[in-house]
């Protein structure tokens, strides 16, 4: 953070290619240090920890990593897009003042609380075969987003 700007930068190597990938941070409205979440939070044992079953270490979606985080609106096609080898650099200045008034819209506060965040990069292709107990729809956006 300098200032009224946040500038965010994500390097990411090995992602699936040519796919959407949304990215976001992830915490929770009270506080409470959020942890990435790990095999164990596989509740169901279907091999996939989806979204619904972070929740319990990683608390919520928080701020997006797309065309304009200050928004807040998560459900959108501006997110970056990996290349053929997996690739992508993510480079936003977000205005740190919009943000915080966004965040306090949604969340109560406008302390981003940044070291008590956790940042996750989703998004696996189509042709991947999910099991039906993979959730994670959000609108018309399916579980592989």
């Amino acid at each position: 953070i300098d200032g009224a700007q946040m500038k965010i930068h994500i390097d990411m190597f090995d992602t699936p290619a040519n796919v959407q990938h949304w990215e976001h941070f992830h915490g929770f409205p009270d506080g409470k240090p959020a942890e990435i979440a790990t095999a164990a939070q596989d509740a169901n044992g279907d091999g996939f920890v989806d979204l619904p079953e972070t929740e319990s270490v990683s608390g919520t979606t928080m701020v997006p990593f797309d065309a304009e985080p200050a928004k807040m609106h998560v459900p959108n096609d501006s997110y970056p897009v990996a290349d053929a080898e997996g690739h992508y650099a993510y480079d936003k200045l977000v205005d740190l003042k919009k943000l915080q008034t966004a965040f306090k819209a949604a969340f109560g506060s406008d302390d981003l609380q940044l070291d008590k965040r956790v940042i996750y990069i989703h998004g696996v292709p189509d042709t991947l075969k999910l099991p039906a107990t993979v959730q994670g729809t959000v609108m018309n956006y399916d579980a592989h987003v």
